[in-house]
């Protein structure tokens, strides 16, 4: 049934409207009457109508304002002038303004109201059968895109080159989560359980699912019961992976190992290996269905990032009492049957450099780095470490160290981080977390102390990198905006010639003759 509202100032030719057409017999619904424009607008902003008749000369709101006004809310609206004789430019005013046809009040009676009104629903089906036709087209399009980034997902987790720079050239990139999932396949189980016959239905299932609650997320099937889950946190700030977890838990009973947070695609193999290692880990964790990666326990090959960032962080603001606290949390690591001797040691080297670069020149003796492989234990390497620790702590008792020498320190930190990453995917973002301090006081800070924005020295030194591929290799032009961090070559060239003066090309050209 198609909805019609009925507008007219004068009661009687409501009226005669109403009963001069059998609506319901011919497939139309009158939803309402209104007197002026104004009374019209509450069907008109509810969309509650798609069809308007109404007469042009009203008070309040005319017919003429009421056609502008329902075209831009309800542009599926078809609008049916009536008018007298003298309103001839006020019809062609209302065809201007969207009306689909008009009737002259005099001759109006229910033949040329019925073939009207016909013309105008054959109108509004053609459009909705063209509006279905675009959406289906749309719809097809998005999973076309969809199972294409799937593709290039299983590679770049199979290990293909190529295929991270796709992904992150589909702007997949930035904060993530990795999660695997693996259904559960309990014959016995009932509905509980997954049967292997119906593995496939189910992880398509889940996969589907999975879209509606995180449009974002990008899913690849590794195995026959399993499938790896990328999961964009662009707005999620710097919330813990614990809160996510709502955008990939699923009604389908399974099990999930969540990897920690990253950034940037080079990170995605070790996510991968991560969220795989937390599933694996489940097996001990019977009543347990989400594994963590902060939850595994630590073996020799795992670096104690998070505690070596926190460490690095108290030094930095001059927390001397957190630092210890960190620093005596890495090392109860050092046990036997946990780590063995050289990566005790490596351990060992990287916290003192770590230490010596908060050490003060002229102030107290500094171990030697290159002392701890002559000890002989590990208490006597425990012992060399927090001496270095202690002479910092007693160096901060007798001279606190300045605030401009702290904000040194920061972008001290902040520069090695940049000049190490440049030519890699880096935001403000990432170098502020590197050096744990917020965003907007990074980006002021570095700004104070080196005199440039973020973004100019990172340009600046991607163009330097840029300048000396081109002058001293036969790399090509697409070649050197890769390997000096630009993603995008027709940016590259056009900022380089903005820049230097001169294209790429032309750089190169003149440095070769």
């Amino acid at each position: 049934m198609y909805r019609v509202l009925l507008v007219d100032d004068e009661a009687i030719a409501r009226t005669g409207l109403r009963s001069a057409f059998d609506w319901e017999r011919y497939g139309y619904r009158l939803v309402g009457e209104a007197s002026n424009g104004q009374r019209a607008m509450k069907w008109i902003l509810n969309g509650d109508l798609d069809i308007l008749i109404t007469d042009i000369a009203m008070p309040v709101m005319d017919g003429l304002e009421l056609t502008r006004r329902t075209r831009e809310l309800c542009p599926w609206v078809k609008v049916l002038l009536l008018s007298c004789h003298s309103d001839f430019e006020f019809v062609r005013e209302g065809i201007r303004l969207g009306a689909s046809d008009y009737i002259l009040k005099p001759t109006l009676d229910a033949d040329s109201l019925g073939a009207v009104l016909d013309h105008m629903r054959l109108k509004l089906e053609e459009e909705k059968q063209m509006q279905r036709i675009l959406t289906e087209h749309e719809q097809q399009q998005r999973l076309n895109q969809k199972k294409a980034a799937e593709k290039v997902l299983f590679q770049a987790l199979s290990g293909e080159p190529g295929a991270l720079a796709k992904l992150e050239a589909w702007n997949h990139n930035g904060p993530y989560l990795l999660a695997v999932l693996q259904l559960n396949s309990d014959p016995g189980a009932g509905a509980a359980g997954v049967q292997h016959k119906d593995w496939h239905d189910e992880i398509e299932r889940l996969m589907g699912q999975l879209y509606d609650q995180a449009p974002e997320a990008l899913a690849a099937r590794l195995e026959t019961d399993r499938i790896a889950v990328y999961v964009p946190l662009r707005h999620a700030g710097r919330l813990p992976a614990s809160e996510h977890e709502a955008a990939i838990r699923l009604p389908i009973r399974c099990a999930m190992g969540l990897s920690r947070r990253y950034n940037g695609m080079d990170k995605l193999q070790e996510a991968f290996r991560e969220a795989s290692e937390c599933l694996e880990g489940l097996f001990f964790h019977k009543d347990q269905q989400i594994l963590r990666a902060e939850e595994l326990p630590l073996t020799e090959a795992d670096r104690p990032a998070a505690e070596l960032h926190a460490l690095r962080a108290a030094l930095t603001v001059g927390n001397m009492d957190i630092s210890e606290e960190r620093l005596q949390s890495i090392m109860l690591r050092w046990q036997p049957g946990r780590m063995k001797k050289r990566a005790v040691l490596r351990e060992a080297e990287e916290l003192l450099s770590l230490l010596a670069m908060f050490h003060l020149p002229g102030g107290p003796p500094f171990p030697q780095i290159g002392e701890v492989g002559k000890l002989r234990s590990v208490e006597e390497v425990k012992e060399l470490v927090l001496q270095g620790f202690h002479t910092l702590r007693e160096e901060a008792m007798r001279h606190p160290v300045p605030e401009s020498t702290l904000h040194e320190r920061i972008v001290l930190q902040a520069v090695q981080y940049i000049k190490a990453h440049f030519n890699e995917p880096i935001s403000l973002q990432e170098v502020a977390d590197e050096v744990a301090v917020s965003r907007n006081y990074f980006s002021e800070l570095f700004k104070r102390v080196t005199g440039h924005n973020f973004i100019d020295y990172v340009i600046d030194l991607r163009l330097k990198r840029a300048k000396e591929l081109l002058s001293t290799t036969s790399l090509r032009v697409y070649e050197v905006a890769d390997r000096s961090g630009f993603n995008d070559v027709k940016y590259f060239s056009k900022l380089f010639k903005k820049l230097v003066g001169m294209t790429p090309a032309e750089y190169q050209g003149q440095h070769r003759k």
